[in-house]
């Protein structure tokens, strides 16, 4: 039991981490006792398989998400909305989800695991922000939160959640508080490497060379890669596909990328660089192994932090932060800058944004 429940960062509550038919729930057990957490954590446990063998939805913010968006398709005499009010609250909520997957990725999380009770006044400031980042006005902006308001309410009616974090959101005011990011050391990711099975041994080391999400790397094929025949530093390009959106980009991989690529065996069965003699392939479940091995080899930190790493890294060297935000994905450069701005001196930081057209 006792691989199950932690303590994240920021956090003195225990949590529960647990995958059930393939899918993974985490959620705060309330409580610092980790005798009481572990009592908790059983019984929760038991009723989440309970729920899988029954087929049940159990409380996933996408199924009140689904719910409430179908909803607004037909007139509803409880609420009395007018064909064109449900139209705004739909075009606010496909934007709102859209958000939320970026938040919940920067996070190193999914957003289609996530609890309804994740969706909290941390998670409403992180998308106002990045609805500010992406320069939308303020009034869009409100127009969203009326409809996330509706949302949540229904969630909430749902019996879901206890409290409304868009009302808690609107009573405490704009405020941002991004948590401190723990960035892992050389040797951890070389520790975390020998601990993976087959070619995920070179999985972290390579994520510490692109800077790029688990998922999108985890499926990259050899056929996504150019000039590996040549493989020198600006010749070999990796275009990335199953990114955030699928907004297809691609990079010129960096030295220390192309001599990880140059270890791993190819498979004569699986397309995918990172494969394994499954069905799929590739490592769908990534994330979900290293969660594990990072537990065993004492990490500190998580995966995704590779990716916050290889980016403050690179701005400390010199590339400026209009090339970082296009390299690793970010939807827009203020993302890049409030994430990593504030572990830059004042002369970095002039440096970063001196060179706004190509990039050093």
């Amino acid at each position: 039991m006792a691989n199950n429940i932690y303590t994240p960062r920021n956090s003195k509550n225990y949590y529960l981490r647990v995958t059930i038919d393939g899918k993974e729930y985490r959620e705060s057990l309330r409580t610092t006792s980790k005798r009481v957490a572990e009592k908790k954590a059983r019984d929760r446990i038991k009723e989440l398989r309970g729920k899988a063998e029954r087929g049940e939805s159990d409380w996933l913010f996408h199924a009140g998400f689904t719910g409430f968006y179908d909803s607004l398709k037909h007139f509803d005499p409880d609420h009395g909305w007018s064909a064109k009010t449900r139209k705004r609250y739909q075009t606010s909520l496909r934007q709102i989800g859209l958000t939320l997957i970026e938040v919940f990725e920067e996070r190193g999380d999914d957003i289609e695991t996530a609890g309804a009770w994740e969706i909290d006044l941390k998670t409403i400031s992180e998308f106002v922000a990045m609805r500010k980042d992406a320069g939308v006005s303020v009034a869009t902006i409100n127009r969203d939160l009326t409809a996330f308001n509706h949302l949540m309410s229904h969630i909430k009616n749902l019996g879901w959640i206890e409290m409304n974090p868009v009302l808690q959101f609107e009573k405490a005011g704009m405020k941002e508080s991004l948590p401190d990011i723990v960035l892992p050391t050389d040797a951890a990711i070389q520790k975390l490497g020998r601990r993976a099975p087959g070619t995920l041994a070179v999985f972290p080391a390579f994520l510490d060379a692109t800077g790029g999400r688990v998922t999108e790397i985890s499926m990259i094929k050899w056929a996504d890669l150019k000039g590996i025949e040549k493989p020198v530093e600006g010749h070999v390009t990796l275009t990335l596909r199953h990114t955030k959106g699928r907004k297809i980009r691609t990079i010129t991989l960096r030295q220390q990328a192309v001599d990880i690529l140059l270890k791993i065996r190819r498979s004569n069965r699986s397309p995918y660089v990172f494969w394994n003699k499954t069905e799929d392939g590739y490592y769908r479940s990534a994330a979900n192994m290293f969660w594990d091995y990072a537990q065993e080899t004492e990490f500190g930190a998580r995966l995704h932090d590779i990716r916050h790493k290889f980016a403050i890294e690179r701005l400390k060297e010199g590339w400026s932060v209009y090339r970082v935000q296009r390299y690793i994905g970010h939807g827009s450069v203020k993302t890049t800058e409030r994430y990593y701005f504030r572990y830059l001196s004042q002369e970095q930081q002039v440096i970063a944004e001196a060179d706004g057209n190509v990039g050093l």
